[in-house]
């Protein structure tokens, strides 16, 4: 008796300690490039799943699709992962009934809309915070950032910004545009009125072309431009910020994975965006324009220009 005894306590305790089967997750790519690699490899380490299948879409949305088709079908996976725009697209599009998380994604809400339910995912976004925690470090004499962004792209961004900027006692100065042809006009019609110009991550303006013309306008007024990327900063601006990680991102986006496939629903788990950032300060631009950068701003980039 004693023996049965035993051995079902033995029994009983593998029960307990077998663990739950692995959720199957599918995983969808924009396109083979490192950075999207490299979200999925953070994606890989934040979550305890089994990615049981991952198709690589080449830029081509319509080849997503089929893939998507076939996922549905075949795969049944208990969630997707969506890694880049052309993905997110693609799922969007197709508005499917598995759970997706999405990463290295810029401007997520342009792509998702209003009816989609079960998406959820992390951004290339930076938080609006740190921006305007920028422009507000840079000293009293700003009080009004310039911004010029298209609505369908970035107006729930800039909404944000807008809020954040009243709550710190500056404003966000903005000009709305269609393409890229009206940014000469939406500067000149900014005239003296503002202290400082935002680049915002908007697709519309982001061309080098574009940002000649905002670094020539910053330059003439003798007020700081921000941009999105290093590469704005070794072009002329005084600043950029931009993600630093999309490692991090990818990391991000498993660990809202792990609260859906744990039980909740995606509607209920909030995105986010890029926790780790990337910050340069071009002093050569701080000097042409006459400014001072404090240590406060300094002792944070990531990266200077002597």
């Amino acid at each position: 008796m004693r023996k049965l005894l035993a051995l079902a306590l033995v029994l009983s305790g593998s029960l307990i300690a077998t663990p739950a089967a692995a959720a199957r997750v599918a995983v969808l790519m924009s396109a083979k490039v490192t950075e999207y690699e490299d979200a999925l490899r953070g994606f890989k380490e934040a979550t305890a799943h089994q990615i049981v299948a991952t198709y690589d879409m080449d830029g081509d949305v319509d080849r997503g699709r089929k893939y998507l088709a076939e996922i549905e079908a075949k795969v049944k996976p208990d969630l997707i992962f969506a890694v880049g725009s052309w993905a997110l697209q693609a799922v969007v599009g197709r508005q499917t009934s598995v759970p997706v998380v999405y990463a290295m994604v810029l401007n997520p809400p342009s792509i998702i809309g209003a009816d989609a339910r079960n998406v959820t995912g992390a951004s290339m976004n930076v938080p609006v915070e740190q921006p305007i925690r920028l422009f507000k470090q840079l000293g009293p004499q700003i009080k009004r950032i310039g911004v010029i962004f298209n609505r369908a792209r970035t107006g729930n961004l800039v909404r944000r910004a807008q809020a954040v900027a009243r709550d710190e006692d500056l404003e966000i100065v903005t000009r709305e545009i269609s393409s890229a042809k009206d940014v000469v006009a939406a500067l000149q019609s900014f005239q003296d009125g503002i202290d400082a110009l935002w680049i915002v991550p908007d697709e519309t303006v982001l061309s080098q072309a574009v940002v000649q013309e905002m670094l020539l306008f910053s330059y003439r007024r003798k007020i700081p431009l921000l941009g999105v990327s290093d590469r704005h900063a070794q072009m002329g601006a005084l600043f950029a910020l931009s993600f630093a990680s999309g490692e991090d991102i990818g990391r991000q986006a498993g660990e809202l994975a792990q609260a859906i496939l744990g039980g909740r629903a995606a509607a209920d788990v909030p995105s986010t965006n890029a926790r780790k950032l990337f910050l340069t300060v071009n002093l050569k631009a701080a000097q042409k324009l006459g400014l001072e950068v404090p240590p406060a701003i300094l002792g944070r980039a990531t990266n200077v220009i002597q």
